[in-house]
């Protein structure tokens, strides 16, 4: 798969603990924040600086941690206009089942 260059529609989010997922430091829905989180907003701001494409990709070679990487998704939006600050998924459907974040392992949290 090539690797994303139109940093304008891609967007990272870490997951927080109570399953949100945001962009930046902290989680607005409810402030939580952490190191991943804040190593992912840093590798953002520095590969927008230079320029790069932002993938999954681009942020291991940029030296982003594993434990970050587990906790990231990359959206590509197909217009910049549609593109949000944070997520809050009530449920998933994992395994064929549909189920809450409360419910769900700590991959999901």
């Amino acid at each position: 798969m090539a690797e994303n260059t139109d940093s304008s529609t891609a967007r990272a989010y870490c997951r927080c603990n109570s399953g949100h997922y945001f962009q930046g430091v902290c989680c607005p829905y409810d402030g939580w924040s952490s190191a991943a989180s804040r190593e992912l907003a840093a590798a953002v701001e520095r590969l927008a600086g230079e320029g790069q494409g932002l993938s999954l990709l681009a942020l291991r070679k940029a030296g982003v941690s594993q434990e970050t990487i587990e906790r990231t998704i990359i959206v590509e939006f197909g217009s910049a206009a549609s593109a949000f600050e944070a997520l809050d998924p009530s449920g998933y459907v994992v395994n064929g089942e549909a189920q809450s974040v409360i419910k769900l392992g700590p991959n999901f949290k």
